[in-house]
């Protein structure tokens, strides 16, 4: 296989993305039975407690919505101005709570990211990782898997988390509304979203295995420039410039193929994603707006339905979404996992070495 090949998905990959996971519902369990985990047990309440908050107030958003155009049909002054001073009410509170819910996730991911650093930091050291990496050279930039990939897993993690719990809180809450709107407009709902779901994961799945690529290019790239500039006195000395240059240059050429590649990527998934997108837009309309012309539903009921639909489709269209940030995301879960199982070799190598000397030592 060469270098920008992609393997296909087998039951082993199935196996390894199983491992993945494991280790990451693992990082979070152990977050929360750590010294800091009733504080993030606290703050993951208030999270929750907010969510909840936040969805139902878009779903009494959607009824005032809804009867603030239909008094604008009847041209009633009076609930036109009293729907509206509703509206205001019911976008500072959600302000409020949207605000207190983005202050408390961030919160809860500086919390989390402070202590599985320290957590990686001592491994790091007591095990003696730096002098193995040194002189095996076994495991790649372990430098940004302590910063760089620690910060992106516990903020990604925590976003996605809450982003599929919120999802199914609004799945709850909308799928009452827009059934009782029109039952076909909620089986179109369901039926647009798993399509795209499936399709947008067939597109790009290739992601994945580039994004974690790029990663390990650019960091080697950083890698190359430090060690020219630690090693700049030798270099003009040596008179290896052109060397260096060139070094340089294949560096930057291996992860510019490799980002072009993601762009293309990319290019093909925005197609798909952007028409998507613009049809969750005139669907509902097309299916409410014949019953409103044939006067079976009142005409704020064609606002309400867009809206319905589209939060509808927001939640059960995560991957669609999100593919691009999911890819990124796995590709740190790999690196991560990568760096925890070499921590966790060697620190049993190191206790059987232990053990070995200490037999050794004891007296005949």
């Amino acid at each position: 296989m060469t270098l920008f090949q992609l393997p296909s998905v087998n039951e082993q990959q199935v196996t390894i993305i199983r491992h993945k996971l494991r280790r990451v519902f693992g990082a979070v369990g152990k977050l929360l039975k750590s010294p800091v985990g009733g504080k993030a047990s606290l703050l993951l309440a208030t999270l929750l407690i907010l969510m909840l908050g936040i969805n139902g107030l878009n779903v009494v958003n959607s009824y005032i919505g809804r009867y603030f155009m239909s008094a604008i049909e009847n041209r009633d002054s009076a609930g036109f101005m009293r729907y509206a001073w509703l509206y205001v009410a019911v976008f500072a509170g959600s302000t409020l709570v949207a605000v207190l819910f983005r202050f408390t996730e961030e919160r809860l991911g500086l919390l989390w990211r402070g202590w599985l650093t320290r957590r990686a930091t001592g491994v790091y050291i007591e095990s003696r990782l730096y002098l193995r990496l040194r002189s095996e050279d076994a495991l790649s930039n372990p430098d940004q898997r302590i910063t760089e990939d620690i910060r992106q897993l516990t903020t990604t993690t925590l976003s996605f988390v809450l982003m599929m719990l919120n999802g199914t809180l609004t799945v709850l809450s909308f799928s009452g509304v827009l059934w009782a709107i029109s039952p076909k407009l909620f089986v179109i709902a369901v039926v647009y979203a798993l399509s795209g779901s499936g399709l947008a994961i067939w597109l790009g799945r290739p992601l994945i295995r580039m994004n974690y690529l790029q990663s390990d290019l650019e960091a080697n790239f950083r890698s190359a420039l430090i060690h020219t500039r630690d090693d700049a006195d030798n270099i003009v000395a040596s008179g290896a410039e052109t060397r260096v240059r060139e070094r340089l240059n294949s560096h930057i050429d291996r992860l510019v193929y490799n980002f072009r590649r993601i762009i293309a990527v990319n290019r093909n998934l925005g197609f798909f994603t952007t028409g998507y997108n613009y049809l969750i837009q005139l669907i509902p309309v097309l299916i409410v707006a014949p019953l409103f012309i044939q006067r079976k539903v009142e005409f704020g009921i064609i606002g309400q339905s867009a809206m319905a639909f589209s939060t509808l489709l927001g939640a059960f269209s995560l991957i669609i979404n999100q593919f691009q940030a999911i890819s990124s995301y796995a590709a740190v879960v790999s690196r991560l996992d990568e760096f925890a199982d070499y921590a966790e070799r060697c620190e049993k190598e190191r206790r059987l070495l232990r053990t070995s000397t200490d037999e050794h030592a004891k007296p005949r």
